[in-house]
């Protein structure tokens, strides 16, 4: 289980990357939002769904602390996990967030349907 000093390190890290990841612009139509849970963070994409005030979630990445490394898995399109197998586990959160922001194979960030 991850220290209370390393979860509040993530929350707000992750606050941070959230909030400047979406231009103020468009945060009407698409906005990131985690989870975070025991040794887990899930990365996710909304946009508004077919009801007004309704918005549609797609997991992006999974982080999961083991072993002493965070591993990252990437969600297929039944929001399935596979390992991540381009992101080096590592042993700082950060470093395993910019290997996922940095996609250089779009298996991350991609157009979904």
């Amino acid at each position: 289980m991850l220290d209370m000093f390393t979860q509040r390190r993530i929350v707000s890290l992750m606050n941070g990357y959230v909030h400047e990841k979406v231009p103020a612009e468009l945060r009407t139509m698409v906005k990131l939002t985690y989870e975070m849970k025991d040794n887990e963070l899930i990365l996710n994409e909304e946009r508004p769904a077919g009801q007004r005030h309704q918005w549609e979630r797609m997991p992006i990445a999974r982080f999961y602390w083991e072993g002493n490394r965070w591993k990252v898995y990437a969600s297929d399109d039944q929001h399935s996990w596979s390992p991540a197998d381009i992101v080096v586990p590592c042993f700082d959160f950060e470093d395993a967030l910019e290997q996922v922001e940095r996609d250089e194979s779009g298996m991350f960030w991609r157009e979904r349907d």
